[in-house]
């Protein structure tokens, strides 16, 4: 039996972790593409290596285009196939109000979590479509429905990435190819928690959202995993162009 193979863009990230390490117990052999992070990456290579699986790790900025391509092709030449593709890259920057946000960052995040999407996306299909099989899963955000306060452009990018997904579900369907989104809500990271400490807003936006939310508290990572990992591996083959949210109740569409 063929080895199945994942790629995890960014991997090295709270979420992206988890998922990495949930496919190497799943049986996968794993691609991690990350930005910065080189030693969390190696940390992650020598986890999944330890656990009898492959795993391959490459640093790029997938808001490149060739960039995109070059790890496909790494993971290609490597492994011989990609059967999952999960995005979990995200831009991190603190919030701000639009008005008051540089343009840099304003394009900073739509090239990072909306055109990098598109490009790995672009870049893994073809061998998807020759395969007659895949499953794409992309993380967004319960913003990229509704909208949200000091992230616009991020909101912005994220439903462009729920708009994209549906589209390639769509088109792609006929090639046993399943596309879906899962957008969470505020999830209790590493990363939410400097981000509250460092930066009022932040953290008034974010007690505010839990006040909003009817299950009165933020996600934990893992009810995020499960569900990307049941779109990615599980019995979900007759779901896709699906953006779901993980947001206990925060949103309801």
């Amino acid at each position: 039996m063929d080895e199945r193979v994942a790629v995890v863009v960014g991997g090295t990230g709270d979420l992206g972790r988890l998922i990495t390490a949930r496919f190497g117990q799943a049986g996968y052999d794993v691609a991690v593409v990350y930005r910065s992070a080189a030693d969390k990456a190696r940390a992650l290579q020598q986890q999944l290596v330890a656990g009898g699986r492959r795993c391959l790790t490459l640093q790029a900025d997938i808001s490149r285009p060739e960039e995109a391509e070059r790890c496909v092709a790494a993971v290609l030449a490597e492994f011989g196939r990609i059967d999952v593709l999960v995005h979990a890259h995200g831009w991190l920057s603190q919030l701000e109000l639009f008005h008051q946000c540089p343009v840099t960052t304003l394009q900073q995040t739509i090239a990072v979590e909306l055109l990098g999407v598109m490009y790995c996306c672009r870049a893994v299909l073809p061998q998807m479509i020759a395969r007659r099989a895949g499953r794409i899963v992309t993380l967004a955000s319960d913003s990229g429905k509704v909208g949200s306060s000091a992230e616009a452009a991020s909101a912005a990018a994220r439903g462009g990435v729920i708009a994209l997904s549906k589209s390639l579900a769509r088109e792609n369907a006929r090639h046993g190819i399943t596309v879906n989104v899962v957008c969470p809500g505020p999830i209790a990271t590493d990363s939410l928690q400097r981000n509250t400490a460092a930066d009022p807003l932040t953290a008034k936006l974010t007690e505010g959202m839990i006040r909003a939310t009817p299950l009165r508290r933020l996600a934990q990572p893992d009810e995020v995993v499960d569900l990307v990992m049941y779109l990615a591996t599980g019995g979900a083959g007759f779901i896709t162009g699906q953006a779901i949210s993980v947001s206990g109740g925060l949103t309801m569409c």
